[in-house]
């Protein structure tokens, strides 16, 4: 009897380490993180302000970007939304030092005032921002954005995003829906794949903020 609990407690007590080990060690990562960070050469924006966004504009904050556009009908305002929640239930003392971005790939639609009036519907911390197409393009290229035109019929968007009387051009855009997280040095830091997955961004986001 004494050698079978003997063995017993042999048998069980690998299982009862790695259980502890499961239960208490750090969560990893959800998303990609680069290590070291990756500078972004391609960074010239307009914000919903006409204020440039560069590199040393991003200086200072960490910033998480959504490449999307104002008249996505589903992905880009539920994405903002979940980003929109995840600021929410940032602790009250790192909320300041994250900002949020949409940077539009549609610059022919969305103007400065669009885009204001757009992520003014997030929080009023969201940021806007686009480019001439010629000067965004290098960005995408360069983040590895998927992003592509694609021809609609005039009648079934005419009046798309409320503007009634007011026709807007024929086309949607497919794109991904990637995150990226810059730091405070506006370098690449992670990468997230999966926009959904908003409470593994959150607590990425307060470890890395709030310097773990």
């Amino acid at each position: 009897m004494r050698w079978r609990r003997s063995c017993a407690r042999e048998v069980y007590r690998p299982l009862l380490a790695a259980l502890l080990l499961a239960l208490f060690a750090p969560l990893a990562s959800a998303g990609t993180v680069l290590n070291p960070p990756r500078p972004i050469e391609h960074l010239k924006l307009i914000d919903q302000h006409g204020a440039p966004v560069t590199a040393d504009s991003l200086a200072g904050r960490w910033t998480v970007l959504f490449f999307g556009f104002t008249h996505c009908p589903d992905v880009c305002p539920t994405t903002l939304a979940r980003l929109a929640g995840v600021q929410r239930r940032l602790p009250e003392h790192l909320r300041p030092k994250v900002r949020f971005m949409l940077v539009s790939v549609d610059p022919m639609r969305d103007t400065p005032q669009r885009l204001a009036e757009y992520v003014g519907q997030f929080g009023q911390d969201f940021v806007g921002a686009t480019a001439p197409l010629g000067e965004l393009a290098p960005l995408l290229k360069e983040l590895g954005v998927s992003y592509a035109y694609t021809a609609q019929d005039d009648g079934q968007h005419a009046n798309h995003g409320g503007h009634a009387g007011h026709a807007m051009p024929a086309y949607t855009i497919t794109h991904s829906e990637t995150l990226y997280v810059l730091d405070t040095q506006a370098r690449l830091y992670a990468v997230f794949t999966d926009p959904k997955d908003d409470y593994a961004l959150q607590r990425d986001l307060t470890a890395w903020v709030g310097g773990r």
